[in-house]
């Protein structure tokens, strides 16, 4: 078998990678290519092609995680591989892996699987973000009239419009980063994230939408295609001033994409119990469950 090498992720390696993401078609967010690619600082993201698989190397605080690898090769090869690296390496084997892929793997090895509910992904059905019908929208759609009463409109996020975003960007930080909180952190990370993903927003191959007030933008939004039949909301940015802003970019962001996917991945929620509320607000139709393997 093939040594593996892992290496800093490059914007050059969108091609190959994306290739080796389809064959598998997770939902899973990680298995995204600009997911992989913007986080890369933050989560140290090194990568390695070999065996037919696309491997993913991450570490925080000295700790190494692999992402289950995707391609069309054999589980037990890519498995095989992982566990001479990490023995090289001194390191234990650890992974990320769905609930389908996790009982796989539980089921050939001897491996421990361990249900995390904090980066599990909210998913819906497109056709519930919408049209926001049924009693249990009632508040969404309330929300909706408040901003559609405001002289509106929505267009695709594009080259032409990225430094309106940016100018935006810089707003939401100011209303919403207080130095001091604990979570101050992680928004500017996010930032980071944001400004890299406006960077190399045409090679990440990204589709997203802007909605203006007055001709101002007040919010924008961005993802990628996951598999088949989702897609992937990476980020979703709204200014306070106009009520139902976000309720509203989500919407129209949804509808713009024609019926194309039946699910829309909107992430984790990282164990914010804020962002926690605000996502099953919407009703998802289900978790992509994820699951930490201990070999």
């Amino acid at each position: 078998m093939a040594e593996l090498k892992f290496r800093r992720i490059e914007i050059s390696d969108g091609k190959t990678a994306r290739e080796y993401l389809a064959k598998s078609n997770f939902r899973g967010c990680e298995y995204t290519f600009g997911n992989n690619f913007v986080w890369r600082n933050v989560y140290n993201n090194e990568i390695c092609f070999a065996e037919g698989f696309y491997f993913i190397k991450n570490g925080i605080g000295g700790k190494t995680r692999f992402i289950y690898p995707v391609g069309n090769g054999d589980m037990k090869t890519a498995v095989g591989l992982l566990e001479e690296y990490c023995a090289e390496n001194n390191i234990p084997l650890i992974m990320y892996a769905n609930k389908e892929t996790a009982q796989r793997l539980t089921e050939t090895y001897h491996a421990k699987a361990v249900f995390n509910r904090d980066i599990s992904d909210y998913v819906y059905l497109a056709e519930d973000l919408e049209n926001l019908a049924g009693k249990k929208y009632h508040g969404k759609r309330n929300h909706l009239n408040r901003f559609y009463e405001n002289d509106w409109s929505f267009e695709p996020l594009t080259a032409d419009n990225i430094g309106e975003c940016r100018a935006m960007n810089d707003r939401w930080r100011s209303e919403n980063i207080c130095e001091m909180s604990d979570a101050a952190e992680s928004k500017r990370e996010e930032l980071c994230i944001v400004e890299c993903s406006f960077k190399h927003y045409d090679e990440l191959g990204y589709t997203g939408g802007v909605l203006r007030v007055n001709g101002e933008v007040q919010a924008f939004t961005f993802g990628e295609r996951s598999s088949e039949d989702c897609f992937v909301v990476h980020v979703e940015k709204a200014l306070r001033e106009f009520q139902g802003a976000y309720t509203a970019v989500n919407r129209e962001f949804v509808k713009s994409l024609g019926g194309k996917y039946k699910y829309i991945n909107r992430e984790e929620d990282t164990g914010s119990e804020g962002l926690r509320k605000a996502k099953l607000s919407y009703h998802p139709v289900f978790l992509e469950e994820k699951f930490v393997i201990t070999f």
